[in-house]
């Protein structure tokens, strides 16, 4: 079974993709540029910082740093 946290980054990285490509969609669009980089910076950080903030401070174990 996996963990909440598993799901959780699972659910992040998808919601990145969906956000990405709605950032394409709307360059592509001829949107003006401050309407589709912020929906970058968005999903950037929900591609990165996200999952490795849960990787990092919640997945890992207490007490396994070496």
């Amino acid at each position: 079974m996996l963990s909440l946290t598993t799901i959780l980054g699972i659910v992040s990285i998808f919601i990145s993709f969906a956000l990405f490509g709605t950032a394409f969609y709307l360059a592509m669009k001829k949107k003006p540029w401050k309407v589709w980089v912020p929906v970058i910076v968005i999903a950037f950080l929900f591609m990165t910082v996200i999952p490795v903030s849960l990787a990092v401070f919640v997945a890992v174990p207490e007490g396994s740093a070496g």
